[in-house]
């Protein structure tokens, strides 16, 4: 995956402001509130990751399950991920999270709100578009393919043309913010990158 495959997203925002989709207005709706707690001042504790990984998976077609076998490596890893850069990520116990929600996905999604500059989210849709084709549960299940794909979006950013898709991409996202009645934010380039995937995979450029 490289800017040019995401630079489309930008006109597809731009003609369609107004989405109808339930599932998506809620996204965008809640996001700013779960990334708040995420990113609170403070180590993250056991209460406040129940918290994330429950308002994480309120976004998924699937319940929590949090093994607690696992919860304390989980706690020890999302502390870790509160300080990670994009050069340390790798060394983050990602596993670790992911072996407690029994699911990559749900781990990146928790990693994201406690570090949003950091850890892009992954689902199936963002990985069949990177990779333009189905995907097998192993697959998805494999934390070295989302590290693979976490290692992609920071090549993106740093990318000669990526200042001026970051600046375009949170313009077009605070004018469908602003149609459909929700305050306007901006979002880190790590968010900008992946939802763009995430747009395009739903519009079927995977």
């Amino acid at each position: 995956m490289d800017l040019i495959e995401l630079l489309p997203v930008i006109d597809s925002m731009a003609h369609n402001p107004l989405i109808r989709d339930l599932r998506a207005i809620t996204y965008l709706a809640t996001y700013p509130s779960i990334r708040a707690l995420g990113t609170a001042p403070g180590p993250v504790t056991l209460e406040r990751f129940h918290q994330i990984a429950t308002m994480a998976y309120g976004w998924m077609p699937r319940i929590v399950r949090l093994d607690s076998n696992f919860i304390e490596d989980a706690l020890a890893a999302s502390i870790a991920a509160q300080t990670a850069t994009p050069e340390t990520l790798a060394a983050v116990p990602f596993s670790a999270i992911a072996s407690c929600l029994h699911s990559v996905v749900g781990a990146s999604k928790v990693l994201h709100f406690i570090n949003p500059a950091v850890f892009p989210i992954w689902d199936r849709g963002i990985e069949q578009f990177r990779l333009h084709g189905e995907l097998t549960d192993a697959h998805m299940n494999d934390v070295a393919n989302y590290l693979e794909y976490a290692g992609e979006v920071h090549h993106i950013r740093h990318e000669a043309a990526f200042p001026e898709f970051f600046v375009q991409f949170n313009a077009a996202l605070n004018s469908r913010l602003a149609a459909l009645g929700i305050d306007p934010y901006d979002v880190s380039g790590v968010r900008a990158i992946e939802s763009a995937a995430f747009e395009l995979s739903r519009e079927g450029h995977a």
